[in-house]
């Protein structure tokens, strides 16, 4: 029994490698060609099936693209400190949420569920943006900061970290 225990998880273990490790190569190599303009220029739907340009974006103030899954734990909780920093930053930053891994009507019920309604949602369930910006799991939080740098957390974020990260991004320098 111990050789078949130990058998079987070797197999899990090689067959989760390869799959994870096909993810990040696909996402690396897409992140390492694109210039930062080219990334964060994209069009897509909000998670209400209404069109979104990222052109809205263009006006020199930070965002916080955060993306998430609607059966995601993490991001449920995480959502609360999402919303408090967006009302705090409202005017100073922009947030942006990304869903992906399910279908729109899950991806609205955790919109409506979390209150992240008081920002854009965007329904990525063809994985396009998220591949985009090489996600490969979530939650995942990035930064841009008002010249166009890219910076990021893999990851579940406390509400310090978060703060921490709003606080520089919004430093004149």
């Amino acid at each position: 029994m111990k050789k078949f225990a130990a058998a079987f998880s070797a197999v899990l273990i090689s067959t989760s490698t390869l799959l994870v490790a096909q993810a990040p190569a696909q996402a690396y190599s897409q992140a390492t060609f694109a210039s930062n303009n080219t990334k964060l220029t994209f069009t897509a739907k909000t998670v209400e099936g209404k069109k979104y340009s990222s052109k809205v974006l263009a006006n020199k103030k930070p965002t916080v693209f955060w993306f998430w899954a609607p059966w995601c734990a993490i991001c449920k909780n995480e959502s609360a400190n999402l919303v408090a920093a967006a009302e705090q930053y409202k005017g100073k930053v922009n947030f942006v949420g990304i869903g992906a891994l399910g279908n729109q009507a899950e991806m609205q019920e955790f919109v409506t569920h979390t209150g992240t309604s008081l920002f854009t949602n965007l329904n990525d369930a063809d994985g396009k943006l998220w591949n985009r910006f090489g996600v490969i799991i979530q939650p995942t939080l990035i930064f841009v900061d008002a010249k166009g740098k890219i910076t990021s957390k893999v990851g579940p974020s406390d509400e310090e970290f978060l703060q921490k990260k709003l606080v520089a991004l919004t430093a004149k320098k």
